[in-house]
């Protein structure tokens, strides 16, 4: 299988190539399906003392939530195909130093990670503006020269780590008031997923202090009348934060 072809390549800076048969002949833009997110609900991930605050000030740390790609409209995957899991967290807290965010990847029985080059990875994150940048600012950390995105993933604690290989925050996510975090990793499963379990991220922006982001997994046993996964496009939650940030 080829894999899916999204607008992230383009975001990634990977310019895909085009097919035609006579170079007389443009290619013909052929108009992209987006894949839609099917998502859990909004997981608080602990809490911090607002920097400076007099009287203290508790605040949520991390805030998160998990979701899947479904096949549009709104079919679920089969079996066997390749699909995208997402992480989506926000920093609404600001503990003066910020968040070293662990986090790993537990999925259900019957289902792996299938990065591979036609289906990689993807992180990017969303700073917010600064006085040197008025404008929140959209970063592919897979190009990022201290972060990367990770193609492979060990065992971790309980699941399976999602740490950046370029060494990222100690080998975290860094995170502060402000910051937005989206990971998207390919999945596929060998077993049908009735909804009865679901993929789990555990977040860990703090000594003793954990979160599980989850959404309950639906994938179908069979493949019926479905199209090619060329030309699908997947889309960043993040982009879709006002302001819009710069990237996007």
């Amino acid at each position: 299988m080829q894999g899916l072809r999204t607008v992230l390549f383009v975001l990634a800076g990977i310019v895909l190539g085009v097919r035609a048969e006579a170079a007389s002949v443009p290619p013909i833009a052929v108009p992209l399906d987006v894949l839609p997110w099917f998502n859990g609900v909004i997981s608080n991930v602990g809490t911090d003392i607002a920097c400076l605050s007099d009287p203290p000030i508790t605040e949520i740390r991390v805030q998160g939530y998990a979701g899947f790609s479904l096949v549009p409209p709104n079919r679920t995957p089969a079996v066997g195909e390749v699909f995208y899991t997402h992480l989506v967290l926000s920093h609404p807290g600001n503990p003066c130093a910020g968040s070293a965010v662990g986090i790993e990847l537990l999925l259900p029985p019957g289902v792996q990670t299938a990065a591979s080059a036609a289906d990689p990875a993807f992180c990017f994150a969303r700073t917010p503006a600064n006085p040197q940048r008025p404008f929140a600012q959209l970063i592919n950390l897979g190009t990022d020269s201290g972060y990367g995105c990770p193609q492979v993933f060990p065992t971790g604690l309980e699941g399976l780590r999602v740490a950046p290989p370029l060494g990222g925050l100690g080998g975290a996510w860094g995170m502060a008031a402000g910051f937005y975090l989206e990971l998207l990793l390919p999945l596929r499963a060998s077993t049908p997923q009735p909804g009865s379990t679901s993929i789990r991220f555990r977040v860990n922006p703090d000594i003793a202090v954990v979160g599980y982001p989850a959404v309950p997994l639906l994938v179908n046993n069979d493949v019926l009348f479905r199209t090619a996964f060329e030309d699908q496009q997947l889309t960043l939650d993040i982009c879709t934060i006002t302001p819009v940030a710069n990237g996007c």
